[in-house]
């Protein structure tokens, strides 16, 4: 009885799960923390890891529960927890209204031009974690999301993303178009994604590797089925595409979007231009 009155959640909380999720929620401790489920285990490779992070919940005043993985897989409804579970409230997106606006080129980045992703009705969790990974890795500044029919930030992205959700911001914007009207007109280059080399109502379709950036730039992503909205579309200057290396089957003529942001970043990103070039 003890154990089940322990495992019961406090009221709004979430169920992080994995290693990376909980070692860097508890790390940056962004959102309010309440237990950390550890799995028992006698010795095993992962008992120093399982005792750091111990040490670094209790460094928090976070209590630590030692617990069967069965009930770490009642806790986590089965999904791979590695061992690890943390009880904490929900990560929400921040608002753009709040959020310190650099000018193009002053500083997220040091001397590099800024790099910001911007994702319209991402709705899959494997998804939005897999973007936020790439993004954070290749260097992007700011993912922001739509803040309608877009997935929340759920302990399945955080899962998805290795953590990378517990250490970068993700903004959220009600007023997409409005948005991307604005950066465009304080000197920032908009560009969006096609899967098809064809013009969309006149803006132009190139390659990646085609593309030069030499000016502060926004990527924008479509939704998984739908792609970007023609309202989006027509905020950009120029739609990039990914050229394929074979003739493609009907059917299977597209890219997972996760997939496909990676490249292009990589593509945007690997010309490390920076002012004075």
């Amino acid at each position: 009885e003890r154990k089940a009155a322990a495992l019961e959640r406090t009221k709004g909380s979430e169920i992080l799960f994995g290693v990376a999720p909980c070692w860097l929620a508890l790390a940056r401790a962004r959102r309010a923390l309440f237990r950390l489920f550890l799995k028992e285990q006698r010795g095993g490779p992962g008992r120093p890891l399982r005792a750091e992070l111990a040490l670094q919940a209790a460094a928090r005043g976070v209590p630590v529960l030692h617990v069967p993985g069965r009930a770490l897989d009642t806790l986590c409804r089965g999904r791979p927890h590695q061992g690890v579970c943390l009880e904490a409230a929900p990560l929400p997106f921040r608002s753009l209204r709040d959020a310190e606006e650099p000018r193009p080129g002053d500083g997220e980045s040091g001397e590099r031009q800024l790099l910001w992703l911007v994702l319209e009705h991402i709705q899959d969790p494997m998804n939005l974690g897999a973007l936020l990974r790439s993004a954070y890795f290749l260097g992007v500044d700011r993912v922001v999301a739509t803040h309608s029919n877009s997935c929340p930030l759920t302990p399945i992205v955080s899962k998805a993303s290795a953590g990378a959700m517990e250490v970068f911001d993700v903004y959220s914007t009600d007023d997409l178009q409005g948005f991307l009207k604005a950066k465009s007109a304080e000197g920032w280059e908009v560009v969006g994604t096609a899967s098809r080399p064809e013009d969309v109502e006149g803006v132009p379709v190139i390659s990646c590797s085609e593309f030069r950036w030499d000016k502060p730039l926004i990527v924008v992503i479509g939704s998984e089925g739908e792609g970007l909205s023609l309202e989006t579309q027509l905020q950009c200057q120029h739609m990039l595409a990914i050229p394929p290396g074979r003739a493609l089957h009907p059917g299977i003529d597209s890219l997972n979007v996760s997939v496909a942001a990676g490249i292009l970043l990589h593509s945007i990103c690997s010309q490390k231009r920076r002012h004075g070039d």
